[in-house]
């Protein structure tokens, strides 16, 4: 835009000057790097003991979400992950007193770890971690999301199944190692499975375990992920509804996906999930 003057109620046009700077480039730019010492001082605000090295552990403690690591997963034996394809978070794995290892990962739901996202014990040596895990955490409810024997069976093999047509869940109390538990397990999750059949199993299951809980709640399955995940998601916007009058799904897969490795990572999945939590929506608006 070319300047002017007004004079005698005309506007007259200015000559070019070629040389002119602007005053916005001759102000002096703020840095937004901090300065070695006020990056000192950061650090050591982080905790009450102004250590530098607490304050390093504080801050990594804030930021892991974005920079996972998997350490104690490659070190752990092969045969203790079912898949090669599933990791485990090292920030959010449970960590057992007596056991080496277990691949589980605590999950937030509407309330901090108010899930463990578990694999399903094949042998008794992994039982026995298994059941070192229940008792550690003080779990208040047990889902198996698998309807093959082989993830159920190293739990308990007392499972009763309802004598209702329709009735795809199969219900124990484990009395094992000193526990006394609910536990129900998902029978006729099989492929393809549809929105409706997934919401038929979540109530029953609510209903037999008298969600929400106050403890955490367990969910397993083959691999600890994909079908755990889908289970969570859809209890915790169960809980929701429930509370709240609404639905946050976005927030709650992303949430999932932040604290359990490899959950919601196929379109399948997310679409099985979409479709649940529509149906759950829907049969929330009748009652």
């Amino acid at each position: 835009m070319a300047d002017t003057v007004q004079t005698n109620g005309r506007a007259s046009l200015l000559a070019a000057v070629n040389n002119r700077a602007s005053t916005r480039s001759t102000r002096k730019k703020k840095t937004t790097m901090l300065s070695p010492k006020k990056f000192c001082d950061f650090i050591n605000s982080k905790t009450n003991s102004k250590s530098f090295e607490a304050g390093v552990a504080e801050f990594y403690k804030e930021t892991y979400l974005e920079s996972p690591t998997f350490f104690n997963y490659f070190k752990s034996p092969k045969d203790k992950n079912f898949s090669e394809n599933v990791w485990l978070y090292d920030a959010t794995r449970v960590i057992v007193p007596g056991v080496d290892y277990y691949h589980a990962s605590w999950v937030d739901g509407l309330k901090p770890n108010q899930y463990i996202l578990a694999q399903a014990p094949r042998d008794a040596s992994a039982a026995k971690d298994f059941f070192k895990l229940l008792e550690h955490v003080k779990a208040e409810g047990l889902i198996v999301a698998e309807g093959a024997d082989e993830f159920s069976s190293a739990i308990t093999a007392k499972f009763e199944k309802g004598t209702g047509k329709n009735d795809f869940v199969s219900t124990a109390v484990i009395k094992e190692n000193g526990l006394h538990l609910k536990a129900i397990k998902f029978c006729r999750w099989a492929e393809p499975l549809s929105a409706i059949e997934i919401n038929d199993m979540l109530e029953k299951s609510r209903k037999y375990l008298g969600c929400p809980l106050k403890g955490p709640l367990v969910i397993v399955c083959k691999d600890g992920a994909a079908k755990s995940g889908l289970v969570a998601f859809i209890d915790t916007e169960a809980d929701r509804l429930m509370k709240h009058g609404k639905a946050k799904h976005t927030d709650t897969i992303k949430q999932i996906r932040f604290m359990r490795s490899n959950t919601f990572d196929t379109f399948d999945s997310y679409d099985l999930g979409i479709n649940s939590l529509i149906e759950l929506c829907n049969r929330y608006k009748k009652k």
